[in-house]
């Protein structure tokens, strides 16, 4: 059984377990936290796996808490018990722990959620019910983690671009991946608005074919918008805020998609 108990444990004896989810910022911003551990003492305690006096401990929750002990030269953490817990069940409390505190990097947390999927057999069903995130936000990190180049992902870690725009330039490229790089990167040099990038996404799968440098010049090209006015509900626009802020998504980006899913089902686009 877990131990519930606080105890006082020393740094020397804990080791940062290999399926802690968070492998980008760990020491982002560390001096806020440091300041506060400094002042107030460590108000949450960092959760260990194995039993208490059978060193050395494996850390699975609280790394930052753990990285700013050991850069303010503290010899002991408090920290609580786990128990004997699967790397399996360690990734989940990791992953769970980090979504609700520091935001974890786009880039770790698809890693992770991908990981959790294959290990459930591919089940979303059951990698939403381990971690408490929506279906949806589940299906972009898996669409990322799989689809996305490897420079795709240095760039989400390193904040340079947004996971909205990785699928925009991935859908636009019809699944060439260097053509996907190529927008993707140029899409930020340009500083396309969001409207011209979602039409560059309208003209790179209606023309699968063209270069990146075509559909970025169509996207560019002034077109008319016709605007309609939509009446929502409110529990309707409650769960559209709640998507496009899970999604990181534009509001109205994912009402289009919602609509372009629903027209599709029904018949009426092809």
């Amino acid at each position: 059984m877990p131990e519930e108990q606080i105890r006082d444990v020393p740094l020397r004896d804990i080791q940062i377990h290999r399926s802690n989810v968070r492998h980008t910022d760990a020491d982002r911003d560390l001096e806020e936290l440091m300041a506060s551990i400094k002042k107030h003492g460590l108000l949450q305690p960092v959760v260990l796996r194995g039993r208490f006096d059978h060193p050395p401990y494996s850390l699975i929750v609280g790394q930052r808490r753990f990285l700013a002990h050991e850069r303010l030269g503290e010899e002991k953490i408090r920290a609580t018990f786990a128990g004997e817990l699967s790397d399996v069940d360690v990734a989940i409390r990791s992953l769970a722990e980090n979504m609700h505190r520091t935001p974890l990097n786009h880039a770790d947390a698809a890693e992770a959620v991908t990981k959790l999927y294959k290990h459930f057999g591919k089940n979303e069903k059951r990698v939403v019910a381990e971690t408490g995130m929506s279906l949806n936000r589940v299906r972009q990190y898996i669409a990322i983690e799989e689809r996305a180049s490897q420079k795709m992902k240095a760039a989400l870690r390193s904040r340079r671009v947004e996971p909205v725009d990785v699928q925009r330039a991935l859908r636009a490229a019809s699944g060439n991946m260097q053509k996907a790089d190529e927008l993707l990167e140029k899409m930020q040099e340009y500083k396309l608005t969001k409207y011209q990038k979602d039409h560059a996404v309208e003209y790179g799968e209606a023309h699968p074919q063209a270069s990146a440098d075509t559909i970025l010049t169509e996207a560019k090209r002034p077109r008319v918008e016709r605007v309609f006015t939509v009446k929502l509900p409110e529990n309707v626009r409650k769960g559209l805020e709640t998507a496009a802020r899970e999604m990181r998504m534009d509001a109205d980006h994912v009402a289009v998609r919602a609509l372009e899913d629903w027209l599709t089902a029904q018949g009426f686009l092809r």
